[in-house]
C-alpha cells in the first residue's frame, strides 16, 4: 500500500504532461463552407453524371457517324457544379441552347450546341461536305426547324443513358430554342446547377456542347445518383421498367413472312423452267402455311383472301419437334 501511494504523484505528473497531446487529438477539423455557392452536388453524384453522359456521348457518336457518313465524336471534357449566372457567362455567345423536360426531372434543364457544329451537322444532312453554312445572327424559321429536328437527332439518346440509374425516365420533350445562353431563365443567376462540357469532332471542326441541370431538377431523384445504385441488378424487374420497355418496342416493325409450300429441284431443272411448266411441291393441299417472324418460324396458319387481299389466318404456335420440313 505503501508503494502504491509512493508511486501516484509520480503517475499523475505522466498525465498532465501528456493532457496537452490529448486535447491537441480530440480537436476537430473546420472545414471551409461557402454559404454564398453552397456544395448541393457530392463528388459521388458528380461522378455518376459523368457516367451517365459518357454513355450518352458513345451512344450519339455511334448514330451520328452513320447517319453522317463522317467522322463524330462526342466525349465527356469536365463536370462540375456552379451557379447558374456563372455558367450563363461562362458560355460562348454562339451557343445555341435548346431548353427541356424530361421525366422525372422535376423542373427543366437545358443543353447547348456551338452554331458551328449544328451547321456543319445541318451541311451533311442536306447533302453538302460538312461545312458550317449558319450566320450568327438569328435563324430563319426554316433553318430553326432544321436545327429542333437536329437536336432531337441528338437528344434522342439521353433517356437511354438514364434508364440504367432510373428506369422510368421519359422521352426528352424540346420545348424552346434560343439564341443565347442568356435567353434561356431555367434558374435564378445564384441557383446551383450541374454543368456537364462536352467535346464535339464534327470532321475537322472542333466545338463543344454543354447540358445544365439545375439541382431543383434532381430534387426528387438526387438519392439515387450514386454509385452503389448503379450497380443495382433489380433495375430491370420492375413494373416501370417493364411497361417503359413494351412501350419503346410497340413502334418496332419486323417483317412477316409466309411459307405457302415447299419443293425441291434440280440444278438442270431450274436452268431450263419455261412458261408454262408445273413444279411438284411436297407440300399437300391440306398443310399449313408456316408464318416467319424476322427470320424465325414461330407460327402456323390457314392461307385465305379479305376484299382481294391475301390473308393467312394463325392456328396454332410453331414447334420445330412437329413441323419439320426444312
Amino acid at each position: 500500500m505503501n508503494l502504491f501511494n509512493k508511486n501516484l504523484p509520480n503517475k499523475r505528473a505522466r498525465e498532465n504532461e501528456l493532457l496537452p497531446t490529448l486535447v491537441r487529438n480530440k480537436v476537430k477539423k473546420i472545414k471551409d463552407y461557402n454559404f454564398k455557392n453552397p456544395d448541393k452536388f457530392s463528388k459521388d453524384h458528380l461522378k455518376v453524371l459523368g457516367g451517365i453522359h459518357e454513355h450518352f456521348c458513345r451512344q450519339v457518336s455511334l448514330a451520328l457517324n452513320s447517319a453522317l457518313r463522317m467522322p463524330i465524336e462526342f466525349s465527356v471534357a469536365n463536370i462540375q457544379q456552379l451557379t447558374y449566372g456563372d455558367y450563363v457567362e461562362s458560355m460562348p455567345e454562339d451557343l445555341i441552347v435548346g431548353v427541356l423536360n424530361m421525366y422525372p426531372l422535376v423542373t427543366q434543364f437545358c443543353t447547348g450546341i456551338e452554331r458551328h457544329l449544328l451547321g456543319a451537322m445541318l451541311d451533311r444532312l442536306l447533302g453538302g461536305s460538312g461545312k458550317s453554312t449558319l450566320k450568327s445572327d438569328e435563324l430563319s424559321d426554316v433553318e430553326v426547324g432544321i436545327v429542333k429536328d437536329t437536336l432531337r437527332r441528338i437528344l434522342q439518346f439521353l433517356p437511354e443513358s438514364w434508364q440504367a440509374l432510373i428506369p422510368a425516365t421519359d422521352e426528352v420533350d424540346l420545348v424552346a430554342l434560343e439564341n443565347s445562353p442568356s435567353a434561356a431563365q431555367i434558374a435564378a443567376p445564384s441557383d446551383i446547377v450541374a454543368l456537364i462540357t462536352i467535346n464535339v469532332e464534327v470532321g475537322n471542326d472542333l466545338g463543344l456542347m454543354s447540358i445544365c441541370i439545375p439541382y431543383s431538377a434532381l430534387e426528387d431523384v438526387i438519392a439515387t445518383l450514386t454509385r452503389q445504385s448503379s450497380y443495382r441488378n433489380d433495375k430491370l424487374s420492375t413494373d416501370d421498367s417493364k411497361d417503359f420497355i413494351i412501350k419503346k418496342l410497340s413502334n418496332s416493325m419486323l417483317p412477316v413472312k409466309i411459307v405457302l409450300a415447299r419443293g425441291e429441284l434440280l440444278l438442270t431443272e431450274v436452268v431450263n423452267l419455261q412458261k408454262g411448266d408445273i413444279i411438284k411441291l411436297n407440300t399437300s393441299l391440306n398443310d399449313k402455311s408456316e408464318i416467319c417472324i424476322g427470320e424465325e418460324f414461330k407460327y402456323l396458319g390457314r392461307p385465305g383472301q379479305i376484299n382481294n387481299f391475301f390473308t393467312v389466318a394463325i392456328s396454332e404456335e410453331y414447334k420445330e419437334d412437329l413441323h419439320k420440313l426444312i
